[in-house]
């Protein structure tokens, strides 16, 4: 199998799109660790704008072991990740939590 290089997902020609972001609800109703990642540089601080419902859930990258014991990251925490599908910005990924940056409430 060789890589589909034109696709969004693992592009060369769109690149692999990184994002720091700050977390604005955890709420997941799915329960699978989802949050709502207001991206810096992505999305509008202007909440009128782009409210927290409204943002995309970022989905949570668990690690390859002890994979069922995940936390959902607390609000206001910083996040570090990649978007799924390039530069579309719409299918963000959470790597993991910059410790010391959190802006919000904890």
């Amino acid at each position: 199998y060789q890589c589909d290089w034109s696709s969004d997902v693992c592009s060369s020609d769109l690149g692999f799109v990184w994002w720091v972001g700050e977390i604005v609800k955890r709420d997941d109703p799915l329960g699978l660790g989802r949050c709502r990642v207001r991206i810096f540089g992505v999305h509008t601080d202007n909440k009128s704008l782009l409210p927290d419902d409204e943002l995309p859930w970022a989905v949570p990258m668990y690690p390859i072991n002890n994979s069922k014991k995940f936390e959902a990251p607390k609000i206001g925490e910083w996040i570090v990740g990649f978007f799924m599908d390039g530069q579309s910005c719409q299918f963000p990924i959470m790597m993991g939590v910059l410790p010391g940056l959190q802006q919000g409430n904890s």
